[in-house]
């Protein structure tokens, strides 16, 4: 769920910045990315717990493109950006670089498989007799549709996912994700 949240805060932060894709990604990038998400973290988790989430993903995403207007419009990103070398834009690229090239190693072939997992789900549900026939399909189709998105989701350049390597445990912890 924290994983979730904190993926949803950069996507919207992502879209409140027009971006290019820039260069490839350096260790510099990575660490500049995780001192300053280090930095924003206490913002969000304050402001979660000063409003209504119900968990869903429809209010998580509301919180957290609240929490991101909020943010630009008062200025307190621009200090926390500029601390660490960055501003809206450079941030918006680095944070989208790092966060799927990370995304690529701990959820790819490499790491926790997850489209093999859905792969694997969906032959079980195939292969279940007891899901009605429209049920199975809706299902199945579901399942083709998310993995479709994760499989761009985890299309980072391999470049990149070498680069976030190293940090891999240092961005284990900014997206609270468990192995």
């Amino acid at each position: 769920m924290k994983f979730m949240r904190m993926a949803a805060l950069l996507m919207v932060m992502l879209f409140f910045s027009s971006t290019a894709w820039s260069a490839g990604l350096t260790d510099r990038d990575v660490q500049g990315f995780i001192a300053t998400m280090q930095e924003l973290k206490p913002y969000y988790d304050q402001y979660t717990e000063d409003v209504e989430d119900d968990g869903d993903a429809t209010s998580t995403a509301q919180v957290v493109t609240d929490w991101a207007s909020g943010l630009k419009e008062r200025g307190e990103v621009e200090a926390i950006l500029s601390k660490h070398g960055f501003d809206f834009e450079s941030w918006a690229t680095v944070a989208q670089q790092v966060t799927q090239a990370f995304m690529a190693v701990r959820l790819g072939k490499d790491g926790q498989d997850i489209m093999g997992q859905m792969q694997q789900s969906v032959a079980e549900i195939e292969g279940n007799k007891d899901i009605p026939a429209e049920y199975k399909s809706q299902m199945i189709a579901q399942m083709h549709t998310s993995m479709t998105e994760i499989e761009k989701a985890l299309n980072a350049p391999p470049e990149d996912q070498e680069v976030v390597k190293p940090f891999a445990s240092d961005l284990d912890v900014i997206f609270e994700m468990q192995e």
